[in-house]
């Protein structure tokens, strides 16, 4: 048996709780993951809530991203690259119920850990950091644009800036102004993001692509500029997305390989993945408590 996040209802934060799940030995293709950390993500929050529905029973596991050590390995169980997974790797990816000590997950999500990221790092990046990944994957960018990064302080945001950025284009970010002086960190020029947001964006330059990492303001600062909306992308603006015909996010990016590259970049200090804050397994209603509160910029993490 191994501990692990659970929840019996959907509701806010309190609904979660520490429970014990029996263990199980990997079958083809997977791996059992000694978990040593697991990010928190916005998704995991609004699904608990009931915001997205699930089909799955309760209880319910919860959480996607994690770093830990490779315990089992089952028959074939290979990384994308077509190398066999062995017992002791250290590992980062992705793991349906996460947040836990024990976690049986497919070898084709993870990717080596590079010695040189600190596993708190390697255990937030998944989702984000793919996500990213997707936004430029969906609309590039280059030499010659300014991108508006809706969000660019928020771990999507803040890798969308800095991919933006290595990619030659102009990144202005909207944030809020105690997070301007990250956001200039990472190459990017802040702005504060609500109501007029349209008329300070104009005022720096105007844009030729938006990615909007955090609920609509920089898909309507987009419209209201002209910005043709297949230069736009959005990862939340679930409403919005109805009444704008932008891209929703490019899935496919999302591979092992694209995070073994965002890992890479890490340890050679070419990509700056802050975490806000980290949290035991114990105090899981409290790390997602900080998820739906404004923190820090970066990620959430729990650790095992």
């Amino acid at each position: 048996m191994s501990r692990a996040a659970l929840y019996d209802e959907v509701g806010g934060p309190q609904v979660l709780y520490i429970g014990q799940v029996p263990d199980r030995d990997p079958g083809a293709g997977e791996v059992a993951v000694r978990v040593r950390a697991a990010g928190v993500n916005p998704y995991d929050a609004k699904a608990r809530s009931g915001f997205i529905p699930l089909e799955a029973p309760f209880p319910r596991r919860i959480g996607a991203d994690l770093a830990g050590t490779v315990e089992a390995v089952g028959e074939g169980a290979e990384y994308a690259d077509g190398t066999a997974v062995q017992v002791g790797d250290e590992v980062a990816g992705r793991g349906h119920g996460a947040l836990a000590d024990r976690v049986i997950a497919s070898a084709d999500g993870l990717t080596r850990r590079p010695a040189g990221v600190p596993v708190e790092v390697a255990a937030g990046l998944n989702v984000p950091g793919l996500t990213a990944v997707s936004c430029l994957a969906t609309v590039p960018v280059g030499e010659g644009d300014t991108v508006l990064v809706g969000g660019a302080s928020g771990a999507v945001g803040l890798v969308a800036a800095q991919l933006a950025r290595d990619a030659g284009a102009r990144v202005i970010g909207t944030a809020s102004p105690r997070h301007h002086d990250f956001v200039r960190s990472l190459g990017a020029e802040p702005v504060a993001y609500g109501d007029g947001l349209a008329d300070r964006v104009a005022a720096l330059g105007m844009p030729t692509a938006i990615m909007d990492c955090h609920g609509r303001d920089a898909l309507d600062a987009g419209v209201t500029l002209g910005v043709p909306t297949d230069r736009m992308v959005a990862i939340a603006a679930y409403a919005a997305l109805k009444e704008i015909p932008a891209h929703n996010v490019e899935r496919s990016a999302r591979t092992a390989a694209n995070l073994r590259t965002l890992l890479e970049k890490i340890e050679a200090g070419d990509l700056v993945f802050p975490v806000a804050q980290t949290f035991p397994l114990e105090d899981i209603v409290d790390a997602f408590a900080a998820v739906e509160s404004s923190h820090d910029p970066g990620k959430i993490i729990v650790t095992m």
